[in-house]
C-alpha cells in the first residue's frame, strides 16, 4: 500500500478538512520486553464524512496495512516534522536572542502541525458517502431518528508496530509505561488525538507470562497461556498507564 513519505509543501490536510467521528476504538497490542518491540492492531468504528476520507494522528508508527469493513484500502501517511525545515530555522541563528526566537518558532510550529491528521485513509469514494440526517423535529413535530447514521459507519482496522519508543511510550528496564500528555497518545496507537474526540475504548494487551499489564478501566478478562492477555474497557478516556512488572 502506501509508505511514509515527504509531502510537497502544498500537501497535507487542510484546516477545513471534514472531520470523522470515532464511536468506539479497540486496541490490541503484544509486548515483547526482550526485544523492546510493540506490535498489533487497532479497530475503529468511525462515522465517515462525505469526502470518504478519514484523517487520524499517527507518529513514529510503522503502518503495515489498513482495511475498511474487512477489505484492504488505500492510505497515506506522512511525518509531521521535516528535518530540512528545522535546520533552515537554525541557519539564521547568530546570537542568544535569535536562538531563543528560533527555538520558540520551532516549538510553536511543531504544536501547530500536530493539530492536523497525518494518516489519511480512503474509507469510501465520495459518491458512496451517505448524507447524514440532521437531528431535530420532522414535519409532524416528532423527533427525527438518527438510525440512518449507521449507513455511514465503517469499521477501520490498522495493523502496525511502533518504530520508536521515546515519545508517548517508554521502555525502562523491566517496565513499560505510556504518557499521553500533550497529545502523545498517537505516538503508540493511531487515533484522533484531540480532546473533543471522546469514545469508549477496549484495550487488550498480551505480555510474557512473568509480567502483568495494568490499566485504567475495568478488567474484562485475563487469559493465561505462554503469554498473558489482559483486556480492559475504559469509557471516554484513553489508557493512561501500562506497567509490566516482574
Amino acid at each position: 500500500m502506501a509508505k511514509a513519505r515527504k509531502p510537497a509543501k502544498s500537501e497535507g490536510p487542510k484546516p477545513d478538512m471534514p472531520v470523522a467521528v470515532v464511536l468506539h476504538q479497540k486496541i490490541c497490542l503484544s509486548i515483547d520486553m526482550e526485544n523492546r518491540r510493540i506490535y498489533g492492531y487497532t479497530e475503529l468504528e468511525i462515522v465517515v464524512p462525505d469526502s470518504g476520507i478519514v484523517g487520524l494522528h499517527a507518529e513514529n508508527l510503522e503502518i503495515e496495512r489498513v482495511s475498511v469493513d474487512g477489505n484492504p484500502t488505500e492510505f497515506d501517511v506522512f511525518p509531521h516534522y521535516q528535518p530540512v525545515e528545522i535546520e533552515n530555522r537554525w541557519c539564521s541563528v547568530s546570537s542568544v536572542s535569535s536562538a531563543a526566537d528560533a527555538a520558540g518558532a520551532t516549538y510553536l510550529s511543531a504544536l501547530q502541525r500536530e493539530l492536523f491528521p497525518n494518516l489519511l485513509i480512503l474509507c469510501c469514494k465520495p459518491a458512496e458517502a451517505v448524507e447524514l440526517p440532521e437531528a431535530g423535529l420532522d414535519s409532524q413535530g416528532e423527533e427525527q431518528s438518527n438510525g440512518e447514521l449507521k449507513k455511514n459507519v465503517r469499521s477501520v482496522r490498522i495493523d502496525y508496530w511502533i518504530g520508536k519508543t521515546d515519545t508517548g511510550v517508554h521502555f525502562d528496564d523491566n517496565l513499560l509505561h505510556t504518557d499521553n500528555q500533550i497529545r502523545r497518545a498517537h505516538c503508540w496507537f493511531p487515533c484522533m488525538d484531540d480532546w473533543s474526540q471522546r469514545c469508549c475504548y477496549d484495550m487488550e494487551f498480551t505480555v510474557p507470562q512473568n509480567f502483568v499489564a495494568v490499566s485504567n478501566g475495568s478488567l474484562l478478562y485475563q487469559l493465561l497461556r505462554t503469554m498473558i492477555t489482559n483486556s480492559f474497557k475504559a469509557a471516554e478516556t484513553i489508557c493512561e498507564l501500562i506497567e509490566m512488572l516482574t
